[in-house]
């Protein structure tokens, strides 16, 4: 009976752990040694109670002592993965030396006295076992259990704690398989029981281990993001070692690059008429690794713009390239679509001069209209400071004299003002949609669009419009973020550094954003805009221009009342 007790958990062990490594396409370590592990043990049970010799006995207690000494190990390394903390390298090492060490000594037995003084083999009620006398460094083993049942205890104490953040639940239902198979060791040692109830405790930690694999893995978020990428269908990636030899790359690629299907792993690409080497390989052997690669690809009929990155492992700083292919075909086709129009444009100038700046102008609201319905956290920004910059530019009628231009001026700088964000467009979809707070590379992603902005302006403009107003747009794009300070982007400049009409748009475009909600804040009162914006004069703002605005109140209030009222 206890020998068929034997055979049925491990046979239950196999199929759990057979059904796991079924189930989940991607090797796992820890789940997938613990599930092996628990196997083993399970399995030098029954063949315990089948031996038919002493020496066969004693490897089969071996076996038994793998799962032993190496399940507890594991269930710590998951445990600390559930509460998000990450165990120095060192005692990383410690820990796996010790059950090593703790296994050598397992192996011993039969051959020295160190671990096992005597052993013989017994028999009673149709199964056999093993009568041992414990040696002087049998202690290691339950030192080890009382170490590892402490470990446990500490994270359940840390989830309780930072239960807002771990799983309290999963981490206390994980440690209390732990505590229960430290019980059933023990139960076990004071009661000199034959009969191990341990390979339950052991099959039901790998039923557990199966039942939480898939919600242990969604409390890890770089899982979670690679695996989001995966499935990704405008996202193609390829990597290459530091070789240039192929390694691995995802569906999406291999659809873009049917070549890729031929070539095998550790296969250094063909040096051949290809699409990928002539474009990119080539391309590659130049890069000094620095500088961000941004280059458009056409194939077939769509355009995606690669990016490089430098992959490393460890310390090594470089030890492959990560080619990552973004779908812009709905982008690309706009610019040649603009560019389309500017080459039949330029032939028709002389005669239809109004109609093409008429049709300019809605091209780049048609653009502007883009970037915010690429932009979730600025919708209706571009057509509002327009309206901002209208009512100041009225006021600013009066001034003419005092800031040294014209009533013509002030006209081209409302007709610039949709633009001075149409460097977003070039922003990643990733940075630009993002709700939230940006990190530090997500920021210096971003303060690149002046500079994209100003590029896009020069594009569509030149050729087309007068110098002044190309002029008046460009610097509107370009420096629009500066500060009185100095202390802006993208280029630093101060105070009378920065052009007078960029200047005016700082204005216009920081108080929409203080009044306006974003998905980060809600709008602030009238009060409280304008008392930053005075606050902000000699700092942010050109104090003389800042002062003008301040003029503004009244106009632009019944403005914004009526544009939030419709």
């Amino acid at each position: 009976m206890v020998t068929g007790f034997y055979l049925i958990v491990f046979v239950l062990s196999m199929i759990m752990t057979g059904s796991f490594l079924i189930r989940n396409k991607k090797v796992d370590a820890d789940f997938t040694l613990f599930s092996i592990f628990v196997t083993i043990n399970c399995l030098g049970r029954y063949m315990l109670a089948t031996a038919e010799s002493l020496e066969m006995a004693i490897w089969a207690n071996k076996f038994l002592y793998l799962g032993g000494v190496y399940a507890p190990l594991l269930t710590v390394l998951v445990l600390t993965r559930l509460c998000n903390l990450k165990i120095p390298r060192v005692l990383t090492i410690a820990m796996t030396l010790y059950s090593t060490i703790l296994m050598g000594l397992v192996m011993t037995i039969g051959k020295s006295g160190i671990y096992y003084k005597h052993v013989e083999l017994g028999f009673g009620n149709g199964y056999h076992y093993l009568i041992k006398t414990y040696g002087p460094l049998h202690v290691l083993y339950p030192i080890m259990m009382v170490m590892y049942a402490a470990v446990m205890l500490f994270y359940m104490v840390y989830a309780f704690k930072q239960r807002k953040k771990i799983s309290f639940r999963t981490v206390t239902t994980m440690s209390i398989i732990g505590f229960a198979i430290i019980f059933l060791y023990i139960w076990e040692r004071v009661t000199h029981s034959t009969i191990s109830f341990l390979a339950i405790g052991y099959l039901i930690g790998i039923v557990l281990l199966t039942k939480y694999y898939d919600r242990i893995n969604m409390y890890d978020m770089k899982t979670n993001i690679v695996r989001s990428i995966e499935k990704m269908n405008e996202y193609g990636y390829i990597v290459l070692d530091d070789k240039f030899r192929y390694v691995n790359a995802n569906d999406f690629a291999q659809k873009l690059f049917p070549e890729i299907k031929t070539w095998n792993v550790d296969q250094e690409i063909p040096a051949s008429d290809s699409y990928v080497y002539r474009e990119v390989v080539q391309m590659l052997g130049s890069w000094n690794g620095e500088e961000k690669i941004h280059k458009v690809l056409k194939i077939n009929d769509s355009y995606f713009q690669l990016e490089v990155r430098n992959l490393s492992y460890g310390r090594k700083n470089h030890v492959g390239y990560l080619l990552e292919l973004i779908d812009r075909t709905m982008e690309r086709k706009y610019y040649n679509t603009l560019e389309a129009y500017n080459a039949g444009l330029e032939k028709e100038v002389a005669e239809q001069t109004e109609h093409i700046l008429h049709i300019k102008d809605m091209m780049v609201l048609g653009m502007a209209d883009m970037v915010e319905s690429r932009d979730p956290n600025t919708g209706g920004h571009i057509k509002r400071t327009s309206e901002v910059i209208k009512v100041f530019s009225a006021r600013l009628k009066n001034y003419t004299d005092r800031f040294g231009f014209d009533e013509r001026f002030l006209q081209l700088v409302e007709k610039a003002a949709p633009m001075h964000d149409l460097g977003k467009i070039a922003i990643d979809d990733v940075i630009l949609r993002k709700p939230g707070k940006y990190t530090e590379e997500e920021y210096a992603q971003m303060k690149k669009h002046p500079v994209e902005g100003a590029k896009i302006v020069e594009n569509i403009l030149r050729g087309v419009e007068d110098d002044d107003f190309l002029e008046i747009a460009r610097n509107i794009a370009l420096y629009h973020h500066e500060k009185w300070n100095g202390k802006g982007y993208p280029n630093r400049l101060s105070e009378t550094q920065i052009p007078i009409e960029a200047r005016i748009m700082a204005l216009a475009d920081v108080f929409d954003a203080l009044v306006s909600k974003r998905c980060y804040k809600e709008a602030f009162s009238y009060d409280k805009a304008f008392a930053i914006i005075e606050e902000s004069l000699g700092e942010h703002f050109d104090p003389e221009l800042g002062k003008v605005f301040l003029e503004c109140r009244d106009e632009l209030e019944r403005l914004y009342d009526k544009e939030n009222a419709a």
